[in-house]
């Protein structure tokens, strides 16, 4: 199985790697700016049904990430058996479906029931997205993942900032349905640039041969490898730092334009425009992490990017004027540049017969702990203590950034499994 993909990425990158690299750019700036929409307007969606309080908004993004992370171990075991690209193009093609569930949602139960079918669906989305080009870019896989993450980014910030503009003429509702047409173009765009790949297997079938999944070990002994490869102690060190900084990327995203509207004195259009304007930041700091951990140590790069996340954080809360507590709010997206790094480094260091069964798993750790926060952030708000909230993540950020510092040498090397 190794040895036919490596050929089949040899010929893809001498091929239309631009066009497969643009295609799944456009479909995670879609899954990952819808998803940051729904954050974006949750007092909008909120204030729609009555009574609800600022705990149950937490548990509704809880919902969402939490089904997002759920999907990560079996998107990855699937992708591994059927190819990355028919993985990626179910996930676009059942995020449009799942949209549609939010125009029947009459009670706030059954739309966080919606956010977590919308979740699942944009789960399938990330082990494929991140082994596909890891494997189609090799050693350029840093700002090829970079690239990406900062479609995403994009999609983040532009999504959310139109959407708060948006939603009190057309409705969330309406609003929402207006991606579904993005979502199955999308999804056309990934299945034409990854049919290539994915024929493979099939052909040999076709021929009477084994596929790649017979070739490839068991479910239950890709899952035993899996394993045993996070469980080493520089990939074990790296999962449990990323899940921390996922923590408090997630608690702070979650209920960040509910905390400028209501303890910093925001208009929810203002406070949206922020929440765009962060992802931009993290845009950028998504592509330059990607070009510099090319050439330094990424041990220092992740360290770095940590501790300079503590600042806005505590920022957020301290400044009461309102370009520091503005300027706060954009700086946050620094925080994101580590995840090109972070995710190129452990993906480098799994093996390579059951990359995606292995990412897939890390993946559910990282998002099904860290969609916790959110809940935790709105309990504490619920009781008077937001502003807690936000130094809890601050103390924490700066625990991972002294993890990633005990970290040894992260330059890639693929171990040889």
């Amino acid at each position: 199985m190794t040895s036919n993909r490596e050929a089949d990425r040899e010929g893809l990158v001498s091929g239309n790697s631009g066009t497969l690299l643009v295609s799944v750019a456009a479909g995670w700036f879609l899954a990952l700016g819808l998803r940051f929409v729904l954050q974006a307007i949750l007092p909008t969606i909120t204030a729609s049904f009555p009574a609800t309080t600022e705990t149950q908004a937490g548990i509704a993004v809880t919902v969402l990430w939490a089904a997002y992370g759920v999907l990560q171990f079996p998107a990855g075991i699937t992708a591994d058996r059927i190819g990355e690209g028919r993985v990626l193009t179910a996930s676009l093609l059942l995020s449009a479906v799942s949209v549609l569930a939010f125009s029947v949602t009459p009670t706030y139960s059954l739309f966080v029931l919606a956010m977590g079918l919308f979740g699942a669906a944009t789960g399938l989305y990330g082990p494929p997205r991140g082994t596909l080009l890891t494997r189609v870019f090799d050693e350029r896989a840093d700002r090829a993942l970079g690239a990406t993450l900062a479609a995403g980014s994009l999609g983040a910030a532009v999504l959310p900032a139109l959407a708060a503009l948006l939603v009190e003429g057309l409705g969330w509702r309406t609003m929402l349905g207006l991606t579904i047409p993005g979502f199955v173009v999308a999804a056309l765009l990934v299945y034409r640039s990854t049919h290539r790949l994915d024929s493979k297997p099939d052909e040999k079938r076709a021929d009477g041969g084994s596929s790649a999944a017979e070739d490839g070990p068991s479910v239950l002994s890709a899952i035993k490898i899996a394993g045993q490869s996070v469980c080493r102690y520089r990939t074990g060190l790296a999962v449990l730092a990323a899940i921390i900084m996922y923590f408090g990327y997630q608690g702070v995203t979650a209920l960040a334009t509910t905390y400028l509207i209501t303890e910093k004195g925001f208009a929810q259009s203002s406070a949206g425009v922020l929440f765009g304007g962060l992802f931009v930041v993290g845009a950028l700091s998504q592509w330059l992490a990607g070009r510099v951990a090319q050439r330094r140590r990424s041990a220092r790069v992740l360290a770095a990017i940590a501790a300079v996340s503590v600042l806005p954080l505590v920022g957020l809360v301290v400044f009461e004027h309102r370009l520091l507590v503005a300027a706060s709010t954009l700086l946050i997206g620094v925080r994101m540049g580590f995840a090109p790094v972070s995710n190129a480094f452990i993906i480098d260091h799994l093996p390579a017969d059951v990359e995606g069964t292995a990412w897939g798993a890390v993946r559910t750790a990282l998002f099904v702990v860290s969609s916790v926060a959110s809940t935790v952030v709105g309990l504490l708000a619920d009781i008077g203590l937001f502003d807690g909230a936000i130094l809890l993540l601050a103390g924490l950020t700066g625990g991972a950034a002294g993890i990633y510092l005990a970290l040894p040498s992260c330059e890639f090397s693929r171990q040889p499994w």
